[in-house]
């Protein structure tokens, strides 16, 4: 009897200690996937505040300045559709690495640019080295947590982490802008590159061993696209992506023309914004013990719709408009993104666990695709004006909540049919 005791202790003891590693693997995991997320992004966030400095320096206009965000943007999507298939094929590390070293290689080559035309150039080729961040950080996720809900609450801490680039990296290029030269935001970034190479070499472990694609690489690409569930909340997610990313392309021009702020308080106004989407990520991860993804986001994109139309109506017919509306709106908005952007990801990614780095690098690339084209819309000088931007944001919501509902009916319908006895 003591001897059987003896034994279900030892039984005990290790399978707590194995569940100290899963639980230590599965945190390393988030913190790399984190990581990389954090420096493809910081490539988009860190030189924003020196758009308008980029323009005197190169004689350039508003349009061009915003546009360089388009051609990061631009090469970020189709790349994506290669890394994919490619961390599916020969694993997720050796992907991320060749993608970290040609990003670097990419934002040195940016800071010696003396023209528009290599400018964009090198925008261009960085965002097709970079490609790999959100592909890789999202499929190592994927690969990790099968279950739908622990996956949209691993999507949300990295919904939050997300929120780092955008909360410090204008704060930090608007300091570099004020006291060096434009150029050395890209170098800052390639050394940032450089570094996320070597940690990521050192601690992530791989957790999608080389193997075979059966069909090759395009049959991948034709299931997902068969997937209207995945389709639909992919290109929301792209729309949701939008906002953040047009918000802080285009509100640089408004603060810093409507409201003379310096490129240093325009980057504290971002960390508003990202307070938010942190404060929005961290609910919604709390709700997910109580809730399906799904019914939270037709709470959280409602409201997202609602608060953005009062606000277009509240400049176009009052006098509101003023830094502390600005504030209020920034949060608010960045709050409504912050509930639902996890949500779509978990939805999307969930159910294709064979094809994680192809699901990611698809969804990316329409994310990708679809804020160029949003920001394109942005850059043509509709969205000049505090007016306009806040008008901008507000068709963008609607677009939103409007593809969920039909979603959301579509899928409700489908299984109304199934479960439906045949008549006959």
């Amino acid at each position: 009897m003591q001897h059987l005791i003896l034994n279900i202790t030892v039984v005990l003891k290790r399978i707590h200690l194995f569940r100290r590693y899963e639980e230590m693997a599965s945190r390393l995991i988030i913190t790399n996937s984190c990581i990389i997320l954090i420096l493809g992004l910081f490539s988009i966030d860190l030189y924003n505040p020196a758009l308008p400095t980029i323009k005197a320096a190169l004689n350039i206009s508003n349009a061009q300045a915003q546009s360089l965000v388009v051609w990061y943007l631009g090469g970020f999507a189709v790349s994506q559709l290669v890394y994919g298939p490619l961390s599916d094929k020969y694993g997720r590390v050796p992907v991320i690495l060749l993608s970290l070293l040609f990003s670097a290689v990419g934002n040195y080559l940016t800071s010696t640019a003396d023209s528009y035309q290599m400018l964009s150039l090198f925008r261009l080729f960085t965002g097709i080295g970079a490609g790999g961040c959100p592909v890789i950080s999202r499929a190592i996720l994927s690969d990790t947590f099968r279950d739908k809900s622990e996956l949209s609450k691993s999507l949300a801490v990295f919904s939050m982490a997300s929120q780092v680039s955008p909360a410090f990296a204008p704060v930090i290029g608007g300091y570099i802008t004020e006291y060096f030269p434009w150029k050395y935001n890209f170098i800052a970034l390639a050394l940032m590159m450089l570094a996320g190479f070597i940690f990521v070499k050192i601690t992530l472990p791989e957790t999608s061993p080389r193997k075979a694609l059966p069909g090759g690489r395009i049959a991948g690409f034709r299931i997902l696209f068969s997937d209207l569930n995945f389709m639909i909340y992919s290109v929301v997610s792209a729309v949701l992506f939008s906002i953040t990313i047009g918000y802080f392309t285009a509100s640089p021009f408004v603060f810093q023309t409507q409201f003379h702020l310096t490129s240093s308080q325009n980057g504290y106004l971002f960390m508003i914004y990202s307070a938010g989407i942190v404060i929005g990520s961290w609910l919604t991860k709390r709700c997910l013990s109580r809730a399906t993804p799904e019914k939270i986001l037709m709470v959280s994109l409602p409201l997202l719709v609602a608060f953005t139309l009062l606000a277009s109506l509240s400049v176009h017919f009052t006098n509101v408009l003023s830094i502390g509306f600005i504030v209020i709106y920034s949060f608010a908005v960045g709050l409504g993104c912050g509930l639902s952007s996890p949500l779509l990801l978990g939805i999307s990614l969930h159910g294709h666990a064979e094809l994680a780095g192809t699901g990611s690098a698809l969804q990316g690339a329409l994310k990708m695709a679809g804020a160029a084209l949003v920001l394109w819309f942005f850059a043509s000088g509709r969205t000049g004006t505090a007016s306009g931007l806040l008008s901008g944001l507000f068709l963008l919501s609607l677009i939103c909540l409007v593809l969920i509902a039909f979603a959301q009916f579509w899928t409700a319908q489908s299984v109304h049919q199934q479960s439906s006895p045949d008549r006959d």
